[in-house]
């Protein structure tokens, strides 16, 4: 007597409902593969600046020393100003890397006009 596997729709690999043409579910159905890496790819893209994260601690922590009187107003005063320093190079850094993608897609525009 031959056995099958019972339909349940889950998927084949965990117990989430299978959706895709080989039984498995988004996260392992090879029919969503690229589905995955393309919104991985734009959620990758999306994430905040890890530098940019610590800094706006750092800046908050200054904020709450300064308020609380454990720090001497011009070392904090000082400390800012070194942080807007960064905060520019970083808005720059961006800038630089923006106007490298879209030279990028311009030559390729012109590559397909031509």
């Amino acid at each position: 007597m031959d056995e099958y596997a019972a339909n349940t729709n889950l998927c084949l690999w965990c117990n989430n409902a299978a959706i895709g043409s080989h039984g498995g579910c988004y996260h392992h159905d090879p029919d969503y593969e690229d589905l995955r890496s393309a919104r991985a790819s734009t959620a990758a893209k999306s994430k905040g600046n890890a530098e940019l994260r610590k800094l706006k601690a750092e800046v908050r922590e200054i904020i709450t020393d300064l308020r609380s009187g454990a720090l001497d107003r011009n070392v904090g005063t000082s400390m800012l100003q070194g942080y807007r320093v960064l905060r520019d190079l970083i808005e720059l850094e961006r800038r630089i890397k923006e106007t490298d993608e879209l030279a990028v897609d311009i030559a390729t525009i012109k590559e397909l006009v031509e």
